[in-house]
Parts: structure tokens; sequence; C-alpha cells
């Protein structure tokens, strides 16, 4: 038992150090710290929650740094602040993003960021097949040089547009009683090198 709880330890350590060290943050290095001296006292379970702690810690951070590729809005347009999620481990595989929504008269707009999430793989399987997207009433764009699927209703004025980033990151911007340039117009202001930066830690 106690060799289980070392290993699991040991990896979620090393998965946190590495978030810590790109987060950059003196309180997360002071949980794992603690989180260690837990450990090596015998308290297990006083260690593992201050881990988890730490790891929420984390994601929260992450998920700011999302919200920071949000756009601003279009001329003409409003928009209360980014808001962040963060779920846990066992909840959406530990999934964390930054959504933001957008408002012009009726018209409506809203732009979610989602790293980690647990739809991306059936999602990226589309993209990878993209007689699946056609045959779902979906058109291949592409957004800033990324594979990009739209879905839109005219007589409607609502629409969707999905990309993944880097397999890693689902971007899903969505309107109601929208135009579709306004639509894609929201699509391409997102920060993509940001997001790009964020993935690859730097």
């Amino acid at each position: 038992m106690k060799r289980k709880l070392l290993v699991l330890i040991t990896v979620g350590l090393a998965a946190i150090l590495v978030l810590a060290s790109t987060a950059g943050a003196d309180e997360i290095s002071d949980q794992i710290k603690e989180a260690i001296a837990l450990y090596e006292a015998g308290d297990y379970a006083g260690a593992v929650s201050e881990l988890e702690f730490a790891a929420a810690q984390i994601r929260q951070m992450q998920a700011g740094e999302y919200s920071d590729a949000l756009p601003d809005p279009l001329p003409d347009w409003t928009a209360p602040d980014a808001e962040t999620s963060t779920y846990a481990g066992s909840m959406m595989g530990g999934a964390v993003g930054a959504n933001r929504q957008y408002r012009k008269g009726d018209a409506t707009a809203e732009i979610e960021i989602m790293a980690d999430s647990p739809m991306l793989q059936g999602i990226a399987m589309m993209f990878n097949n993209p007689m699946m997207l056609t045959s779902s009433g979906m058109q291949l764009i592409k957004i800033k040089g990324q594979k990009a699927a739209l879905k839109y209703d005219t007589a409607g004025r609502s629409g969707e547009i999905m990309l993944v980033v880097l397999n890693t990151v689902l971007v899903t911007v969505s309107g109601d009683d929208i135009d579709q340039k306004d639509l894609k117009a929201y699509a391409e202001a997102i920060d993509y090198a940001l997001i790009k930066k964020i993935v690859a830690g730097s």
C-alpha cells in the first residue's frame, strides 16, 4: 500500500512541479514542499490533500492565462470580463478553461477555450475524418491558417465554429441572432499565438 502511495505521490509531484515551474508561483512551491513534509511524516492523507490543493491553484492560474487569449468586443459590441473554469482530475479530466460573452442588441456571441477537455479526443477524430464533419452539417473552413468547422443556420442566424489548437485546446465560438461574418470575426480575433505559448509552457 505504501509503495503504491509513494508512486502516486511521486508521479503527482513530478507533474505538479513541471506546472509550478511554468507558473512560477512561490505559494504553490511552498504548498508542494508542505506535501513532501507531510508524506515524510507519514501523513499520507494530508500529503494528498496538499498536492490536490496545489494542483487546483495551478489550474486556476492556467485558466487565467487562457482568458488573456479572449478578444475584446468587436466595434459596437459589449462584453463583461472573461470568466474562468477549472475541474478536478476526477471531473472532465482536470480540464481548465475560460469563456467570455459578447452582446450587440439582440445579437449574442460566446467564446470558450477549454484545455485538456475529454471532448477533445472525439472532436479531433472528426477533424481527422472530414466526412464526419460534413455529414453532421458542418463546413470546413480556415481560421488564421488553422482547420476549423463551421455550422451556421442562415434562417435562424445562429451558428458555431470549432477549432482544436495543438491537439490540446478546444476553442468554440457560438452565437445567436448573429451575422456569420461577426461569428468568423470573433473566431479570428482570438490570440492563437498566446494559446500555443501556454500549451508549450513558454
